[in-house]
């Protein structure tokens, strides 16, 4: 007989808001990243699943799209064992790229605060208006935060001619 007691599913405050919205409402966005701050680590889509106490293959089908959109939005962010984080916890900054035409750039972050100098090398495969995750790696030789191109989130340019 196991002396461990099963806790009660933690209960999201925003259930009402998601159940308005959707037929089979899922933990809301503020609530699974609340969740993954309280664990303190990345967890898998199974055992994220699991801290929130879903069991039905619908709801867990639901919850994979939910963590697929965050990490498209860059809350989350996916490493490569396949298991999601919060992108704030891991020091990467996601926003939008200004290209200068001598090859460097510039990342704006989402959520305001200094800009982020990107070299030729990290622009390479950056056009002007894509959004990005990146990494602080340092600062420049002028004093500007340096970073390290994580992930291409969105892409603004669809067709290159030339």
């Amino acid at each position: 007989m196991s002396s461990r007691r099963k806790s009660p599913p933690p209960v999201d405050p925003f259930a009402e808001r998601e159940a308005q919205s959707y037929e089979n409402p899922i933990p809301s966005r503020e609530f699974i990243m609340q969740q993954l701050t309280d664990v303190g680590k990345p967890l898998t889509l199974e055992k994220i699943a699991e801290v929130l106490h879903l069991t039905d293959k619908v709801l867990i089908e639901a919850l994979r799209r939910r963590l697929k959109a965050m990490e498209r939005d860059g809350q989350l962010i996916r490493n490569r064992r396949k298991e999601y984080g919060l992108a704030k916890k891991m020091d990467l900054v996601s926003g939008r790229v200004i290209a200068h035409r001598d090859g460097f750039g510039f990342l704006v972050p989402d959520d305001g605060g200094d800009d982020l100098y990107l070299s030729e090398r990290e622009m390479r495969s950056l056009l002007h208006g894509d959004r990005a995750l990146a990494n602080i790696v340092g600062i420049d030789h002028r004093g500007r935060r340096e970073g390290a191109l994580v992930e291409v989130l969105e892409r603004n340019t669809h067709e290159v001619v030339g």
